[in-house]
């Protein structure tokens, strides 16, 4: 499995048997001694390695469950989390793997988690029970087989990635909306979203007292319904010219407003194919 240059591959693991620490480093961190001699006999003969090279990982180790909840900590601390972590169910005289991993989620619940046991009393629903319907762990039973945990390891830290890549755009959207919203407080023009058949989606009143409340467009309603005929219809064909891709788009007209003639600029620009914004000011002079 290719796994993105750029991604996070710390991974924290958790047992109290050294032995199990140097099973992962032989698994997650291969020695490749030969791969330069490959690489140059791949050259000289022009072809291409036969063998790619397999994904290698950064490995930490913490062998009680309290020492590994402080290397979160400290990794959290640092803006270096860890991705994921694989957790041993047993580790006396300390925390289990079950209870290790609680305390850290509480820390780090962006962390995802391989529980390692080989005991059968520990159960997917027993685990389960305790922490609920989650995503965030996987078991594996020891003694465990070298390309299961390298599967795992490529897949729950593509997973961690995805994720905060999700969380990072979740962010910048709401920082943009609420960027816009702001915007949209201090704008003294009437502000409205219609969509390409003429039908008003949102409308926001000009904060201006010569328009408001005089001029109105109710949500679901047509322009035709607010507006003189002939204005609505100029109106719809310059939205279908900004609609279909044109550059924002600027119409005044005359309005009839309380038995006197305003002078109103509508500048139309697309959202999508489907709906625009219309901003409407009084330039009357």
């Amino acid at each position: 499995m290719a796994l993105n240059p750029n991604s996070n591959r710390r991974i924290l693991i958790v047992d109290d048997n050294e032995d199990i620490h140097d099973d992962f480093r032989r698994i997650l961190q291969p020695r490749v001694d030969t791969s330069e001699l490959d690489d140059l006999e791949a050259m000289l003969l022009g072809e291409a390695s036969a063998m790619p090279r397999p994904p290698t990982f950064e490995l930490t180790s913490a062998y009680q469950g309290a020492e590994a909840l402080e290397k979160v900590r400290e990794a959290l601390k640092a803006g270096t989390p860890y991705a994921m972590a694989f957790m041993d169910m047993r580790m006396p005289p300390g925390w289990d793997g079950v209870e290790t991993l609680s305390r850290i989620w509480q820390e780090d619940p962006n962390l995802q988690a391989v529980i390692c046991s080989a005991y059968s009393d520990f159960s997917w629903e027993s685990i389960s029970a305790r922490f609920g319907q989650t995503d965030r762990f996987l078991i594996l039973k020891k003694p465990f087989d070298a390309v299961e945990v390298r599967q795992m390891a490529c897949a729950l830290v593509e997973k961690w990635a995805h994720h905060a890549a999700s969380q990072q755009a979740e962010q910048a959207l709401h920082g943009h909306e609420a960027r816009l919203r702001a915007l949209l407080q201090v704008l003294p023009d009437a502000l409205l979203r219609v969509a390409a058949d003429g039908t008003c989606l949102d409308f926001q009143p000009s904060r201006e007292a010569v328009l408001a409340p005089r001029l109105a467009f109710p949500p679901g309603g047509r322009l035709a319904s607010s507006l003189p005929a002939h204005v609505a219809r100029e109106l719809l064909s310059w939205l279908g010219q900004a609609l279909g891709g044109g550059p924002a788009r600027v119409l005044e007209f005359e309005l009839p407003l309380d038995g006197e003639t305003r002078c109103i600029e509508a500048r139309i620009a697309a959202i999508d194919p489907a709906e625009a914004f219309v901003l409407l000011r009084d330039v009357t002079a």
